[in-house]
């Protein structure tokens, strides 16, 4: 007999009764009670569901995805070079369910999985799913129920410890629970949060993880991301996603957020530094003036890290604010969006023309407009060349882009568009 993690807790169950409730195919019962009992192992040795889904994942030779009642990201191990979805919730939602609750998955290259829901009671948890298996499901389903049982023992023990009711208070601002920043903060008091007034977030994940020591590198990349992203004024919370990290650092003054966006681009290069041997892609939110705002500058630092993996590849960290239009065409941007950026680019031409009485603006949609010929462009505008040339880097310097960049260029010339079609 051996002690088993299951629903009500841990359990002795004999051999005959694990065979005959877990339908055990040519798996024996010594080989399903050794399972159970490197689960307790795991358990003793502080669990969590990280270290559940590796060890099933080693076991079936699958990708093994946990998430939660709401279908966020908690864990995934194994996934090698496959593609993995972002979740598994339509997976499960279209697929038959037996009597016993395992969803018997069909995947797109032909591969079977499974899924079976992680419960506390009559409380569903989460779900715990297996794609591409290497093996039968027959034997496979029972060490996915085994292992189910043992993350959801887990994630009630945590739900009621500090570090749960702490999770659930980011997972609850982020999600849009509040309408009040006082009710924010009334929360967060009584669970023993002390809230900023203001955050930028900063989405980081790493790329080239090895998966049998991924935990502890994990664990050094968010040591070393706390290290340069920090205020003294209060702490930098830190929210675990997938294969990284977001966090949410404290920006009292609007200065501190171009702080935190030179720091964060410089993460890579920290990494590389520190031998990590994995390799930094993100993302920087904009500053959230309102603590309501905060999962706003989340959504943007995750969007600006797809668009910077896409884009340049790894080892690199952008800020939203500064992938012009590309954040637009990702979202599919509405006339509204389209015409905020194009104000927001060119408002500062604008405003320093009006102040200083000069015609920067007219000079660059010429520029575009001849082909970026300073030549032709001089003779348009009867100027001298050298006085293009003068009033193309002031037009660079207020504009903060670089007008040999195809990206720049692109989000300058989007920008003169929009504004001719729908200003």
């Amino acid at each position: 007999m051996s002690a088993v993690c299951m629903d009500e807790g841990f359990d002795v169950w004999p051999k005959e009764r694990l065979a005959a409730v877990f339908e055990v195919g040519v798996m024996t019962t010594d080989e399903l009670l050794a399972f159970a009992e490197s689960l307790a192992r795991i358990s003793a040795a502080g669990g969590g569901p990280k270290a559940y889904a590796s060890h099933l994942a080693a076991r079936c030779g699958g990708a093994v995805l946990v998430e939660d009642a709401e279908w966020h990201h908690l864990a995934l191990a194994g996934a090698g070079d496959r593609g993995v979805p972002a979740t598994a919730r339509e997976l499960v939602r279209q697929a038959k369910h037996d009597e016993g609750g395992m969803v018997h998955l069909h995947l797109l290259d032909g591969s079977p999985g499974i899924a079976y829901p992680m419960r506390a009671g009559d409380a569903e948890l989460g779900w715990l799913v297996v794609l591409a298996l290497n093996g039968s499901v027959a034997d496979l389903a029972p060490l996915v129920r085994l292992t189910a049982s043992s993350i959801a023992v887990d994630l009630v023990r945590e739900a009621g410890g500090v570090k749960g009711r702490r999770r659930s208070f980011w997972d609850r601002l982020l999600g849009g629970s509040y309408d009040d920043p006082a009710a924010v903060r009334d929360d967060a008091a009584a669970r023993g949060i002390t809230v900023a007034p203001s955050y930028v977030a900063v989405a980081v994940e790493a790329e080239g993880l090895d998966e049998s020591m991924a935990a502890r590198q994990l664990s050094e990349v968010r040591k070393l991301c706390l290290a340069h992203l920090r205020h003294q004024s209060a702490e930098t919370v830190t929210i675990e996603r997938a294969a990284g990290f977001v966090f949410l650092v404290p920006t009292p003054l609007p200065i501190d957020a171009q702080n935190v966006a030179l720091a964060a681009a410089m993460l890579p290069k920290h990494a590389a530094k520190a031998k990590l041997d994995v390799s930094l892609v993100g993302g920087v939110g904009t500053r959230a003036d309102d603590v309501l705002e905060t999962a706003r500058s989340v959504n943007e630092a995750r969007e600006a890290l797809v668009i910077v993996r896409r884009l340049f590849g790894v080892s690199r960290v952008g800020a939203w604010e500064d992938l012009g239009l590309y954040p637009l065409l990702h979202r599919g941007a509405s006339c509204e969006e389209l015409q905020r950026f194009a104000d927001r680019t060119l408002e500062p031409l604008r405003a320093y023309d009006e102040k200083n009485h000069t015609e920067l603006l007219r000079t660059l949609m010429l520029y575009f407009t001849v082909r970026q010929n300073v030549k032709t462009a001089s003779e348009k505008l009867n100027v001298h060349r050298h006085t293009v040339f003068y009033r193309l880097r002031q037009i660079a310097e207020i504009c903060n882009r670089d007008l040999d960049s195809a990206h720049d260029q692109l989000a300058l010339r989007a920008a003169l568009a929009i504004d001719a079609l729908l200003g």
